[in-house]
């Protein structure tokens, strides 16, 4: 699995103190430079900067990047820019992004902002396919809870957060484990009453 990241990496940073997520992701790649590399070089996880403005171009260089390298099961991507052409049309179905609000409410590069700004009662977060669209795939996994106005805005955006990192260990494992469909389901999973639908495995919960 690869990581692709133009941010801080503070989900990765969290997710990598688990052993499924240290297993299964082999390589970390950014289109810049930050404080990502530095996350996955204190984990052991080799990191590669391919420099790019946009995200066309960032697309076209991961393409060339793997082309003729051994096959990746799975790209989980916290890129703020849309992905496109060769790369997104080869890798279809093996790409999934992380985004901080419930889709299809507030798509967009500030999902949580714009969810307090439109007065919504629950917060959270998505984990989705990947398609041409701005965060319009298929979801593969959901978190939703009360907005708490007695909170502050970062301490609400906290509890998102811990969501996020969650939601990725999970990811990692039921992918690893071969259980998601291309329509977003997860064999075995269960949906009872929780934070998560579906909901989490208990063996991959973070502290």
């Amino acid at each position: 699995m690869v990581v692709l990241v133009s941010s801080g990496g503070s989900v990765l940073d969290e997710a990598l103190k688990v052993d499924a997520c240290r297993q299964n992701i082999a390589l970390v790649v950014c289109d810049r430079e930050c404080a990502a590399e530095g996350v996955a070089r204190r984990h052991g996880i080799a990191v590669e900067v391919l420099p790019c403005r946009t995200g066309r171009e960032f697309s076209d260089a991961l393409y060339d990047y793997f082309l003729g390298k051994p096959e990746v099961d799975l790209f989980l991507s916290s890129y703020s820019r849309l992905l496109s052409g060769k790369f997104l049309q080869q890798y279809r179905g093996r790409i999934v992004n992380f985004h901080p609000a419930v889709l299809p409410a507030c798509p967009g590069l500030d999902g949580f902002g714009d969810t307090l700004k439109a007065g919504c009662k629950f917060i959270g977060a998505t984990v989705h396919f990947v398609d041409e669209g701005m965060d319009t795939g298929k979801p593969i996994l959901q978190a939703a809870r009360p907005y708490d106005p007695e909170l502050t805005d970062a301490e609400n955006r906290q509890r998102v957060f811990l969501q996020m990192c969650r939601m990725f260990v999970q990811v990692v494992a039921w992918f690893a484990e071969g259980r998601v469909n291309p329509q977003g389901s997860v064999s075995g999973a269960r949906y009872e009453l929780s934070e998560f639908s579906p909901n989490l495995d208990h063996w991959v919960r973070l502290p």
